[in-house]
């Protein structure tokens, strides 16, 4: 196994972790060139550069007050990549349940993700 792997197998778990926490400094974890792509042909669906993950972001926040809690289930990584399985639970503004399962693809390069796939339950 590369040295790669090991070291971006932490970086995966830390920026989920970041995430659950709501807080923004999961932001440090991208470059100004970084994308995020979510799968679906629907409002969330698409690709987004940095300056739009942080209103992305703000708009999920809005919906999930308390933020989602992102539970890692498996994880597997090589080179560049690391392939997240997570159940996201929260509660949304409308008071109702949420939870979904997703599966990400991260590309990260020197510590920093370049580009994150988001699969889920749409």
């Amino acid at each position: 196994m590369s040295s790669l792997t090991e070291k971006n197998k932490p970086i995966a778990r830390d920026f989920f972790e970041t995430l659950s926490a709501g807080s923004e400094k999961y932001l440090d974890f991208y470059t100004d060139d970084s994308v995020s792509w979510t799968a679906g042909d629907n409002s969330i669906g698409g690709t987004r550069t940095k300056k739009e993950i942080i209103s992305f972001a703000q708009n999920i926040l809005a919906a999930f007050p308390s933020g989602v809690m992102f539970n890692i289930t498996g994880m597997t990584a090589e080179d560049e990549k690391a392939a997240v399985e997570i159940s996201g639970e929260a509660i949304h503004a409308s008071g109702q349940t949420y939870n979904n399962q997703y599966h990400f693809l991260l590309r990260i390069k020197d510590g920093k993700i370049l580009e994150l796939k988001e699969y889920m339950d749409t």
